[in-house]
């Protein structure tokens, strides 16, 4: 009996994964999860997990176990010397990778683009309230190399990078399962994830030398 429960919930995982990463986490519909997943009762979600909340939670521990085990790896690598901004968006970014060479883990990438458009995680910005402390400590390490910035922009541009970074991650994994050929590998686009990350926090702000724009004209057409 404890053996079907425990192949139910993962089936009802596995579905959840597909139609978040479909219709977006707030949008789908559970009965959609309980049908995927084989359910003929539609109480069964609620009897395993509770509620879409709970359900969320185990998706994201599916991958999340991973990939925070070679973040950390990564984090320790860093032990002893000053890491550059490209080693530490590596830190950040490059553990999602491998999501992206499985259906499953391309769900994942979708799912997180969804919740990174949360109000609440809108709030915090640069983190969610359930990031690690090595990512904490990787963002707080990247929020130290932007000195040149003034302070009120550190938090934003660091955070307008991740909202790119998943985007483009989440983009990538959708266009893969579409079928749309990639005019480059995993490997090479996660590189120049990170040189374009590593330009645009490092680019100079205009709040310290504004950028002059021309006033524009006034239409004095009339009619």
């Amino acid at each position: 009996m404890a053996r079907d429960g425990a192949a139910t919930r993962e089936r009802l995982i596995t579905a959840a994964e597909q139609v978040f990463a479909a219709q977006g986490v707030e949008q789908a519909n559970l009965r959609d999860i309980n049908r995927a997943a084989g359910q003929s009762n539609n109480s069964a979600l609620h009897y395993h997990f509770g509620g879409r909340e709970s359900l969320l939670k185990a998706v994201l521990e599916r991958h999340r176990k991973e990939t925070d085990a070679w973040r950390g790896e990564l984090v320790a690598a860093q032990s002893g010397r000053v890491p550059s901004i490209e080693d530490l968006l590596v830190v950040a970014v490059w553990p999602l990778s491998s999501r992206l060479e499985s259906s499953s883990g391309r769900c994942y990438l979708r799912i997180l683009l969804h919740i990174r458009r949360r109000s609440e995680v809108r709030t915090h910005h640069v983190y969610n309230t359930n990031s690690t402390d090595d990512l904490r400590w990787t963002y707080a390490q990247l929020q130290s190399r932007l000195r040149h910035l003034p302070e009120s922009l550190r938090d934003e541009r660091l955070g307008v990078w991740i909202d790119m970074s998943q985007a483009a991650l989440g983009s990538r994994a959708e266009d893969i399962d579409r079928g749309v050929e990639q005019s480059i590998d995993n490997n090479a686009f996660m590189n120049n994830l990170i040189d374009m990350g590593a330009a645009a926090l490092t680019a100079p702000s205009t709040l310290v030398a504004p950028r002059h724009i021309p006033v524009r004209a006034t239409d004095t057409t009339v009619s």
